[in-house]
């Protein structure tokens, strides 16, 4: 138990030190300029390889936040904490070329735990959308160059609270605090002309407000070898409350030096970001602890929502199918390990809240991974490879074909019992 408690605290150490990753800039797609950036993948490397699968899923040896009222399926005497790591190389192909970014990020930190038989509670840190581009675009027709560029991104703590309403209902409730800022930057420069003129635009926008979830799973066993479970979660419209802070400069460059004109500045003007409404329904059927297949299905109604400004895109409702299935030849083989080896595969497709030149972004691929069982006991080291693509070329926009690396680690131990000795 002692060293069970330490190694835990080694990695939690370890995790605090891997958030300075958070605060840099963790991705570089130029579809991160609109709205609050790109909706980060919040699952993990478990359900990753599986497509993403998560409404319907319910499993006691992992966490599942997506879907608070999983949750509820853990041991009343265990406790699990969960991190991970994810990898992303992209290429990124448009009418300027080919160009390759590849990042690492910590992708969450979790804990869970009981509170008593019918109540279980988990709390953690994710990131919820992320920021990061650097674009120039030269205007031939008005000899004019335009530059953009972001970073930040809002994260997300969460207090998930999962509650058994019967032997097979539940219900579950994630309150989350989104914190963080889009810092953006544009100018506009007209280098031909002879009296080279720019104007510089900065903004940041500091997001800080709660949101929740809520989510309801009903599981129950066909005959002695099958079992089913149904989940849907919903997330009802929300309003962030943020600090806008906004400066824009005229600058004229002449022979005789340099003129620089302020001709707006606000300073903690407070405004507010909307998240839409989103509902999601998931269910997976199970062979006992040989076989499982899944799906799920989400939709976001984002054009009910607004930003900061939205005049160069438009927003349109996303949707989201998942399918994913997991294989275990023989869990309780213990002499031949692979025997015990959890293997997947999965697939997911995207239609995207972008809407850019009459188009709808779209993101698809395929994944697969596997979990390692450690020793005899509960505890996993999971793996995930999400092969997939964002965007066209057509259009004038970019391609972006990426690979997306997941290790995590989910730790189980039983810290709630005592021991006893004759």
């Amino acid at each position: 138990m002692l060293r069970t408690s330490k190694f835990i605290l080694l990695i939690f150490s370890a995790c605090l030190l891997l958030t300075d990753i958070q605060a840099q800039n963790n991705t570089y797609s130029p579809y991160s300029r609109f709205g609050i950036g790109e909706i980060a993948n919040n699952v993990f490397a478990r359900n990753q390889a599986m497509g993403g699968i998560s409404y319907g899923l319910r499993d006691r040896n992992h966490l599942n936040y997506l879907n608070p009222a999983a949750n509820a399926a853990q041991d009343t005497l265990s406790f699990i904490f969960s991190t991970g790591i994810t990898g992303n190389s992209t290429r990124m192909e448009g009418s300027e070329g080919v160009h390759n970014v590849n990042n690492i990020t910590l992708s969450h930190l979790a804990l869970g735990f009981p509170v008593s038989r019918w109540w279980k509670a988990n709390f953690g840190l994710v990131p919820y959308s992320r920021m990061g581009y650097s674009i120039l675009d030269v205007d031939l027709a008005t000899e004019s160059e335009h530059f953009y560029e972001g970073s930040g991104g809002i994260n997300q703590f969460f207090f998930g609270n999962a509650l058994n309403l019967t032997r097979n209902l539940s219900a579950g409730v994630n309150i989350s605090y989104l914190f963080g800022s889009l810092n953006q930057t544009r100018r506009l420069e007209f280098p031909m002309t002879e009296n080279r003129a720019a104007v510089n635009s900065k903004s940041q926008a500091v997001v800080g407000d709660f949101h929740l979830r809520y989510g309801l799973q009903y599981s129950n066993r066909i005959g002695n070898n099958y079992s089913f479970t149904l989940g849907v979660i919903y997330e009802n419209k929300t309003p962030l409350n943020t600090e806008h802070d906004w400066l824009i400069i005229n600058e004229l460059r002449t022979a005789s030096g340099q003129t620089r004109d302020t001709i707006q500045h606000l300073r903690g003007a407070m405004s507010q970001i909307e998240l839409p409404s989103s509902i999601g329904i998931g269910a997976s059927f199970a062979r006992n602890n040989r076989f499982l297949l899944g799906a799920d299905y989400s939709i976001q109604n984002w054009e009910e929502t607004s930003f900061l400004e939205q005049d160069h895109f438009s927003l349109v409702n996303s949707s989201t199918l998942n399918v994913g299935a997991q294989f275990i030849p023989n869990h309780t083989d213990y002499r031949n390990y692979l025997n015990r080896i959890q293997y997947r595969l999965g697939f997911h497709y995207t239609n995207s809240y972008l809407q850019l030149r009459g188009h709808q972004m779209t993101d698809y691929g395929i994944s697969f991974g596997f979990g390692l069982p450690y020793a005899n006991t509960n505890t996993s080291f999971n793996f995930s490879v999400d092969i997939g693509r964002r965007g066209t070329t057509n259009f004038n926009l970019i391609r972006e074909n990426y690979v997306m690396f997941n290790f995590s680690l989910s730790l189980y131990d039983y810290w709630f019992f005592q021991r006893r000795y004759d």
